[in-house]
């Protein structure tokens, strides 16, 4: 028991040992201060001296299988670039091109948290497009990455701007006050504008009022016009994106100078330079006069009047330009501009070339020739405006179209020069003739023997409104299209038979006259024909090869087509050939077996049918022509003319009675089959013969 309780307890001794340690210390200390000896009960377990143990050795461990590496685990995606990675406000979203690392095709773009269709494109690119709803507001987008587990895990976010738009300004409302003006509200239309857009006048920055996206408006404060001079006035759009746009001039004008007139008021584009005379009041020696904003080289001559050099790159251009007076400081600025106008002359033309075309003729390129042309200068034909080109300022160029030479008649060209200014020069007359007609084509080429009334249209050239077709000299309907195209009609009782129609066209008088013919064929629809017979007397020889020919019943012997049978049961190969007149005349159809090749008793059935396509079934093979032959030996006795030794060589042929007449265009239909396939007495013809008679 002492062992049991002490190997129980073990795992307590080095506490009782300490316990013990302290106790053999408090002895002495009590029995110091009175306490008798031994009177403390420790009430402590046996102490047992045990020398200590070495541990056993761990017992030797079976080594791990390691975990396999997950083939799905993916690595977190990294994003290295995105393209583009801004956009304008209200813009379409645009398709971005996101390029990084360690993308898989679960990896899914994330825009402000909100999952993007994604398309994967590589381990380095991903696509996706941005919702056109994300850029209806300026802002910052946070774009990330982010792959599902095994791995992944979410990259890095980047950033998207959804900018502002850059403005500009096309226009001011008022362009200029007089120095000393009070507030003044001034209106700046042009495009691009965004809330937080604000108008600069000069270098100062207004309180601005958003009207529309293309209106702002704002006050001028006083304090700003009260000195003379020209202040440029721009829009600023906010970041991000936004920035300045271009600018206008706002004129502050000075009432100390004033300008009651100016002599010229006004000169032609391209003028040369020029003097000019203004008159007024408040001039001083250091009065400039100011041209459309630009400083000219001035003379003082007196207090009420200025001379100035105008130059010629100032007249260059039509327009109303201001002409003011700038007096230098102390005080002076500018005055209130009067107008100098630089207007067109009115032009005048003196030749065309050519001068004349026939009627019908396609686009023809005109040139004007006079003095007083301009880049705006516009040609005319009969008071219509054309399509002009500038050459220089004696030559302008247009294109007369086809639909303005269609017929004979005279057109008046003139010259426009636009206002200021400008005017119409003196018509010259443009002659349009009839021409020689040429036909190059007619459609349809051809037509089918037996047509109704048939449109035909005839290509060509030199065709006017008044042109007329006949077919074969007869006048036929006839209507325009254009100078290089007219339909007709031509009559049924010309197309009755094979053959051709003499199609001509005949333009009227002045000049005009007949083209040469052009033939329309009249020819037979050949639809589904296996023969065409295009000559009386032509014949085709053809092989049966009833080897490779599809099995059907087998007549059950030679008969009339009112009373023969078809016995189901025994199948034999049969051919059929689809044959046509296609002669201009009405023929016989001859058809024979040639039984002479193997010396046996070549035998065959041979029939015709008067339709145009192979009897699909018992019952329209039923329905032939009139008999089915076999030979001396069958009904009616149709021999072939080449039966051989075979007395059931079928032929049904003009000489023996069996032929088939044909009308014009007329298809039939041949068809034979053999007795057997097997027989060694009674053979398969090998060739079966087709002739027009």
């Amino acid at each position: 028991m002492w062992h049991t309780a002490l190997a129980l307890h073990t795992p307590r001794l080095p506490r009782l040992l300490l316990l013990a340690s302290l106790l053999a210390i408090a002895t002495p200390i009590s029995c110091a201060q009175g306490d008798p000896q031994g009177t403390a009960d420790l009430d402590a377990e046996p102490t047992v001296s045990q020398q200590p143990t070495e541990p056993p050795k761990p017992a030797p461990q079976e080594p791990q299988p390691q975990k396999p590496s997950d083939p799905d685990e993916a690595m977190p995606p990294v994003i290295d670039q995105v393209t583009p990675n801004k956009a304008t406000v209200g813009s379409v979203g645009p398709t971005i091109v996101v390029s990084g690392e360690n993308f898989v095709p679960r990896t899914i773009m994330q825009l402000d948290g909100a999952p993007l269709a994604t398309t994967f494109v590589s381990s380095t690119e991903l696509r996706a497009t941005i919702p056109s709803n994300k850029l209806a507001t300026v802002g910052t987008l946070r774009l990330s990455a982010g792959t599902s587990p095994p791995g992944g895990g979410a990259s890095k976010e980047v950033t998207f701007s959804v900018e502002n738009p850059a403005p500009a300004v096309t226009a001011l409302a008022p362009l200029s006050v007089v120095a000393g003006a009070g507030a003044t509200s001034i209106e700046v239309t042009g495009s691009g504008y965004v809330q937080g857009a604000k108008i600069v006048f000069g270098t100062t920055d207004l309180t601005t009022t958003l009207v529309s996206s293309s209106s702002l408006t704002a006050t001028i404060p006083a304090a700003l016009l009260q000195t003379s001079g020209s202040f440029p006035v721009k829009v600023i759009n906010p970041a991000p994106g936004g920035g300045g746009s271009t600018s206008i001039a706002f004129t502050v004008a000075n009432p100390s100078a004033a300008i009651q007139s100016i002599n010229p008021s006004g000169a032609f584009v391209g003028s040369a330079a020029m003097s000019m005379t203004v008159v007024g009041g408040g001039f001083v020696p250091g009065s400039n006069v100011v041209f459309n904003g630009a400083t000219l080289a001035t003379t003082y001559v007196n207090a009420g009047k200025l001379e100035a050099n105008v130059p010629a790159s100032a007249l260059g251009a039509a327009g109303d330009f201001p002409v003011t007076v700038s007096n230098p400081p102390p005080g002076g600025g500018l005055s209130a501009p009067v107008v100098f106008r630089v207007q067109y002359p009115a032009p005048s033309a003196s030749s065309l070339s050519p001068a004349s075309a026939p009627a019908g003729s396609g686009p023809t390129k005109v040139t004007v020739t006079g003095i007083g042309f301009f880049l705006t200068s516009q040609i005319t034909f009969d008071n219509a405006p054309a399509a002009t080109t500038y050459v220089d300022a004696t030559h302008l160029e247009a294109t007369i179209s086809a639909a303005k030479l269609a017929s004979a008649g005279t057109i008046a060209i003139r010259v426009v020069n636009p206002a200021p200014g400008g005017g119409t020069s003196a018509a010259l007359s443009f002659d349009v003739t009839n021409g020689l007609p040429s036909i190059t084509a007619l459609n349809p080429s051809s037509v089918t023997a037996g047509s109704p009334d048939r449109t035909v249209t005839v290509f060509g050239s030199g065709f006017v409104a008044s042109s007329l077709v006949k077919s074969n000299g007869v006048l036929v309907p006839t209507t325009y299209v254009s100078g290089s195209q007219l339909t007709a009609t031509v009559p049924s009782s010309q197309l009755t038979y094979p053959g051709t129609v003499a199609i001509t066209v005949t333009n009227p008088p002045p000049g005009g006259g007949t083209s040469a013919p052009k033939n329309l064929t009249v020819g037979c629809d050949t639809t589904g024909s296996d023969l065409l017979f295009s000559a009386i007397g032509q014949m085709s020889s053809l092989a049966t090869s009833f080897g490779t020919a599809p099995s059907m019943s087998r007549f059950v012997d030679s008969d009339s087509c009112n009373y023969t049978a078809i016995d189901p049961a025994t199948q034999r190969p049969g051919r059929y050939w689809i044959v046509q007149n296609t002669s201009g005349a009405p023929f016989t159809l001859s058809a024979w077996a040639d039984c002479t090749a193997d010396g046996q008793q070549g035998d065959a059935y041979l029939t015709f049918y008067r339709r145009p396509t192979v009897p699909a079934n018992d019952q329209e093979r039923l329905a032939c022509a009139f008999v089915i032959a076999e030979g001396i030996n069958g009904y009616g006795g149709y021999s072939s003319p080449e039966s051989g030794a075979s007395s059931y060589c079928p032929g049904l042929t003009k000489a023996n009675g069996g032929g088939l007449t044909l009308g014009v265009c007329e298809k039939a239909v041949v068809h034979i089959q053999p007795w057997s396939t097997t027989s060694t007495t009674y053979t398969m013809p090998p060739t079966l013969r087709i002739k027009s008679e």
